[in-house]
């Protein structure tokens, strides 16, 4: 390193966005994605390691090198387009990209910190509210995560901040952490053996953030993706924006419902009609609910109808199948696939590493 930097420096190579006319330099040794967001470029991406193809983008000139195989990913059609995986394409020379879904927002660049976890506290049964204490304070936006690793587990795990965000940073956040069973970090965080152990943590990451709008604003969230929902609606209540919102949170029972007093403290002070909707998918023994029933897809048109618009926004967080099915509801209502965001919580299961992944 210390000879490659002495003959050509460390900036290798200018990577430009098109059409945004965004560009951005390329050290030796990173990746397109993660230079990008090391100088707060919102990049779009979700898992960073090469497997949800959110970091697709088309390489219109320049040569890059593979960090690993394309094709794992991507189809024979797309190989042959020229679209490459930005989290696993490292630049050889100058490179011109075509980036759909662009936006142009700077994010705080992202950083390695270490961190600890200083309390605990259960939430339902399978989910926990995790304070992590970082060695300095992590700026991020509302909507965005951390990716925490440990010496005793393979691999990162990414966690959205749960907390909003202060101006000046964080020193301690919250986290809503399910457990994933059989799952290797999670496992151990349930069973308390992650406290006060040295954690490796990296972020902020995501490209979920409240856009800068006054409308109106359909929010759906499963399981722990309630954590990213209200951290962005906090910080959009504590500046007093004025929007109309509706959040709806899918849960199977009374008892896997959370955060009850906090979302009715926003609801309180938010700027603009609120509404919350929490819907039970497995409460029919449960004769004392007297809410929603079903899954939560199933209510949106009925809980979003008054807040249609052509402008209207949808912001989703939890499994895939409830964004899966959530998606054609929207499309249905009339909200621009442009103005869909959504954050898919993928486990174990999925054999992907973006959220909760034990």
């Amino acid at each position: 390193m210390g000879i490659w930097t002495a003959l050509f420096g460390q900036r290798v190579a200018q990577v430009s966005v098109e059409p945004a006319g965004v560009s951005f330099a390329v050290e030796r040794g990173q990746s397109i994605l993660e230079a990008a967001l090391a100088q707060g470029i919102a990049f779009p991406h979700s898992c960073t390691v090469g497997t949800c193809g959110s970091c697709k983008c088309r390489l219109k000139s320049g040569k890059i090198r593979e960090i690993t195989n394309f094709a794992y990913v991507l189809s024979a059609e797309e190989l042959r387009s020229n679209v490459v995986l930005a989290c696993q394409a490292a630049a050889k020379t100058d490179v011109v990209l075509e980036v759909p879904g662009f936006e142009s927002k700077r994010l705080h660049p992202a950083g390695d910190y270490t961190a600890r976890i200083v309390k605990r506290v259960a939430l339902t049964h399978d989910i926990q509210q995790v304070t992590l204490e970082f060695d300095r304070p992590m700026a991020f936006d509302g909507g965005q995560y951390v990716q925490l690793a440990t010496d005793a587990v393979f691999g990162a795990r990414a966690y959205s901040f749960a907390s909003p965000p202060p101006p000046e940073g964080a020193r301690q956040v919250e986290l809503y952490v399910r457990r994933v069973p059989e799952g290797q970090l999670t496992e151990l965080l349930f069973a308390g053996h992650l406290d006060n152990v040295t954690l490796h943590a990296h972020g902020p990451a995501g490209n979920f953030w409240l856009r800068e709008s006054r409308a109106p604003m359909i929010c759906i969230a499963g399981g722990s993706g309630l954590a990213p929902l209200l951290s962005m609606l906090d910080a959009a209540a504590a500046r007093n924006v004025g929007r109309n919102c509706v959040l709806l949170f899918g849960a199977r029972t009374q008892a896997d419902l959370y955060a009850q007093e906090r979302i009715t403290a926003l609801a309180a002070r938010w700027n603009g009609g609120f509404s919350y909707v929490p819907v039970l998918s497995a409460a029919e023994d449960d004769a004392e609910w007297q809410g929603a029933r079903g899954l939560v897809t199933a209510q949106v048109a009925a809980a979003a109808a008054a807040l249609m618009t052509h402008d209207t926004e949808a912001y989703l967080c939890g499994p895939p199948p409830m964004i899966d099915a959530a998606l054609p509801v929207l499309t249905e209502l009339g909200v621009a696939p442009n103005n869909i965001h959504f954050d898919k919580f993928l486990d174990a299961s999925h054999g992907l590493s973006r959220q909760e992944l034990g």
